[in-house]
């Protein structure tokens, strides 16, 4: 157990630190920025959200088991993905809900009216019909989709994602010591 927590606190620690950092400046990007940023290249954010916590998460895990003499056990990798991709999610999440709910709403404003834009767009540009369209568009004017419950709802929908990645990333990259 304490070789675990040895391994599990730095490394996993390491990894929130990256997701609070990248999560940090891609708000950033946008509030200081182009508002619109997200929307106008959403593969960014799919990379950034579905793609990237792969990679950080195999990138922890495999700095933990090198620290390890080349072997780390199920639990450990589990616990190193785990605590760094949802603290790290958990961080930003709260710093997000500060700023659009507490510090600048007037940006959260301006974000709901980019978000109803953005759908507009990607309704007319598939073919919706008119109906379809308002009453998508009144469905999320009547959202609060960067309000506190939202976030935090967000957030818990990611955490079992990524403890579901963990889990699984856990599995492929453990490598047990050979018992002599």
């Amino acid at each position: 157990m304490q070789q675990d927590t040895h391994l599990i606190k730095p490394h996993g620690q390491k990894l929130a630190l990256i997701i609070i950092i990248l999560g940090i400046t891609m708000f950033m990007v946008s509030y200081l920025g182009d508002p619109a940023f997200m929307f106008k290249n959403f593969w960014i954010g799919f990379i950034y959200q579905w793609l990237l916590p792969i990679a950080l998460g195999v990138y922890a895990i495999n700095g933990a088991r090198k620290a390890n003499g080349g072997f780390i056990t199920y639990k450990t990798a589990l616990g190193v993905s785990a605590l760094g991709l949802i603290l790290g999610t958990a961080v930003v999440v709260l710093f997000n809900a500060l700023m659009y709910n507490v510090i600048d709403t007037d940006f959260k404003a301006l974000m709901e009216e980019e978000t109803l834009q953005f759908t507009y767009d990607i309704l007319e540009k598939f073919g919706a019909d008119d109906a379809q369209v308002e009453k998508a568009i009144a469905e999320l004017e009547q959202r609060d989709s960067f309000g506190m419950m939202s976030q935090f709802k967000g957030l818990t929908i990611v955490s079992v994602f990524y403890l579901v990645l963990s889990l699984v990333l856990a599995a492929i990259m453990k490598k047990d010591e050979p018992v002599l």
